[in-house]
């Protein structure tokens, strides 16, 4: 076993769970298009390599998917859709000015 810092300033991470209808889930709901847009505006900002897009199982709380956690802060965003991904990619710049601010 190798233990090491994690190799990324932040993680986020987004629920891709489907319950192919059966219930609600965020897959059923666009998580899929939001990992991948969330990819396409990270590496347009050039933040590869600092910022890791993860696509996560069930977090549970489906009623509120599709659902996304940005780690280690911890922040939890509920009923995300694609037009949100800027937003949430403002609020990661926010916090890594913050973190070169210390």
């Amino acid at each position: 076993m190798i233990e090491r810092q994690q190799p990324y300033i932040r993680q986020l991470h987004v629920c891709i769970n489907n319950r192919n209808g059966e219930s609600k889930s965020c897959a059923f709901d666009g998580s899929e298009e939001i990992v991948e847009e969330l990819r396409k505006v990270t590496k347009e900002r050039n933040l590869k390599g600092k910022v890791r897009v993860v696509r996560s199982g069930c977090l549970d709380v489906c009623a509120f998917g599709p659902n996304m956690m940005i780690w280690p802060e911890g922040l939890w965003y509920m009923k995300v859709t694609k037009e949100d991904v800027p937003q949430i990619i403002e609020k990661y710049l926010t916090l890594e000015a913050a973190d070169q601010a210390k």
